[in-house]
């Protein structure tokens, strides 16, 4: 017991505050509080290590047997609300967008053409035979050619298609085989095609004779509408020659002639 705690019993003692007994029994109470804790007892390092290690994973999907989420309707399977492509809207006729999609999709036939043209494009056997077709534009075209290679075209064998160069659309001569493939990129470009289940471009001698008429007429209204016009425009230009012929010149200006006023003189006389 330490020196203080001594000294303190022994006046409590003196002073009669406590017995002996009450003084020991006190110490017993403090030491007993006092007194250290056994050590924790603590496990083998050995127990520890047989701890069996959790296997790690990936993200757990559905349990087995556990119920999915009904879908929604019109939603596709693995699809989340919000994440479903928005549909593209078409172009509109006549906006700057549908026009550019136009031509670059005639650009694209274009060139399909051309390719197939230029890759079987047949000669022309240039003979003394008049061979005509109709262009897209309704007018008469015609090829002098040999009279084989125009009963090759009347047989079938032969087509008249379209070269469309990017300057000008011309025409050519290809076989049977490559017109069809043309016709399946665009039924415009073949301009003659005896075929036999549907005939393209065959006219009768009655319908190129009527044709011919027609244009032959159109063209005379051309021509004489035309000398219209240019008559009209020299009588407007010789009239207006005249005018300014007959117009004064700048800075002059015209007086009204002066008229003799009544005098004495009259009076006189019959005086």
């Amino acid at each position: 017991m330490p020196a203080r705690m001594q000294s303190l019993r022994d006046k409590l003692i003196k002073a009669g505050l406590v017995s002996q007994d009450q003084a020991q029994k006190a110490e017993a109470e403090i030491v007993v509080k006092r007194a250290p804790l056994p050590p924790r007892a603590e496990r083998p390092v050995e127990a520890r290590s047989e701890r069996p290690v959790r296997e790690e994973r990936g993200p757990r999907g559905p349990r087995p047997g556990a119920r999915r989420p009904p879908e929604r309707p019109g939603e596709r399977a693995g699809e989340r609300a919000g994440e479903r492509a928005i549909p593209k809207l078409p172009l509109l006729p006549g906006s700057k967008a549908f026009q550019r999609e136009e031509s670059r999709k005639q650009l694209e036939t274009d060139r399909k053409v051309r390719e197939l043209v230029h890759a079987h494009e047949v000669p022309l056997d240039v003979g003394a035979t008049v061979f005509y077709f109709m262009t897209r534009k309704k007018k008469l075209r015609r090829l002098t050619l040999t009279e084989a290679q125009a009963l090759r075209l009347e047989r079938g064998e032969l087509a008249v298609v379209e070269r469309p160069d990017p300057d000008k659309i011309e025409h050519a001569l290809v076989p049977a085989e490559v017109a069809e493939q043309i016709f399946a990129v665009t039924e415009r470009a073949v301009r003659f095609f005896n075929r036999a289940e549907k005939p393209i471009g065959f006219m009768t001698d009655d319908e190129l004779k009527q044709q011919q008429e027609s244009e032959a007429e159109a063209a005379a209204r051309g021509e004489t509408e035309e000398a219209a016009e240019e008559a009209e425009a020299e009588a407007a230009a010789a009239a207006v020659a005249v005018a300014s012929a007959e117009a004064p010149p700048e800075g002059d200006t015209v007086t009204p002639e002066e008229t003799p006023s009544p005098s004495s003189s009259g009076s006189e006389s019959s005086a």
